[in-house]
């Protein structure tokens, strides 16, 4: 056999040790990987075409939960009288949307900058809704009777739990969103409420403790999955590696023994070798031929 085909044929070597990068100055939140990524930027693609259907079951879930409470939220606003207010006309809407970029996402062959697209969409969306929620006072116009610096509290709370665990963004992107809709709700209730200042100072105090709470958790289970997701790809890469490197060795050594041995005596030998390990070496592979000049 030729020497050049009896060459060892190396494995390329992917660094799959995970780097924390950093977050430098005057770029784009969207392009920063403030998280735990792979060294190898082609191991890093790999692992996001295999996480894509993950990825795009988990905003399906993420848009379903936020068409349920947007068309609930829609339903009681207007069974709740004639009065006009903001979430009247702002709910039906972000109910509308959410139910398009749901069926937009439920494709079958759906690329990765084309979900990361979907996925911004809903994100922006998500902040809109979460942002007109807050408790804005419209009674100076007679359009709006007086609000209580309680409302919108749930809502954001949920939609800061799902962008943290079922929207498949960078890190970074889901803690600035729930910090600026933590900030906006805030903002909103000690301008616009118009309540006792001892009271309002109590309960801004307590919807801090609530939206910090729902940051804090929210990204302590979102760094837990985004590592055990890693891993769990790093396993499956090792084991399909590792099972291509056997065959890659099995192939070379019945190539070696084709050109060292007779066809008929290497494939006796390669069945040989199939059967129970006591068996294999108490046969002496001699065979008498007749009539050899």
């Amino acid at each position: 056999m030729n020497g050049t085909n009896m060459e060892e044929i190396p494995f390329q070597k992917v660094k799959t040790r995970r780097r924390r990068s950093h977050c430098p100055s005057g770029v784009p939140l969207t392009t920063i990987a403030c998280e735990d990524e792979f060294d190898c930027k082609e191991l890093e693609s790999l692992f996001q075409n295999y996480n894509l259907k993950l990825e795009q079951t988990s905003t399906l879930k993420a848009l379903a939960v936020l068409i349920f409470m947007s068309a609930t939220l829609a339903v009681v606003e207007l069974l709740s009288g004639p009065s006009l207010t903001i979430s009247k006309g702002s709910h039906p809407v972000h109910c509308i949307i959410f139910l398009s970029l749901f069926i937009v996402t439920n494709v079958k062959y759906l690329q990765v900058t084309q979900l990361q697209q979907i996925v911004n969409l809903t994100l922006l969306f998500s902040f809109t809704f979460s942002f007109l929620c807050c408790p804005f006072s419209l009674g100076a116009m007679g359009l709006e009777p007086p609000t209580s610096p309680e409302q919108g509290v749930w809502q954001l709370i949920l939609v800061t739990f799902v962008t943290y665990e079922l929207l498949p963004v960078r890190t970074l992107l889901a803690v600035v969103f729930g910090v600026m809709v933590s900030i906006c709700h805030l903002i909103v209730t000690a301008t616009s409420v118009t309540v006792k200042t001892q009271k309002l100072w109590r309960t801004l105090v307590a919807n801090t403790v609530l939206f910090t709470s729902v940051n804090l958790s929210g990204l302590f289970v979102r760094i837990l999955t985004e590592r055990a997701q890693r891993k769990a790809f790093l396993q499956a890469r090792n084991c399909i590696e590792e099972r291509l490197r056997m065959e890659d060795e099995n192939e070379k050594q019945e190539r070696l023994l084709m050109s060292l041995l007779p066809r008929n005596v290497a494939m006796e030998m390669k069945e040989d070798f199939l059967k129970p390990p006591e068996r294999i070496f108490h046969k002496i592979y001699i065979q008498r031929h007749d009539n050899v000049r």
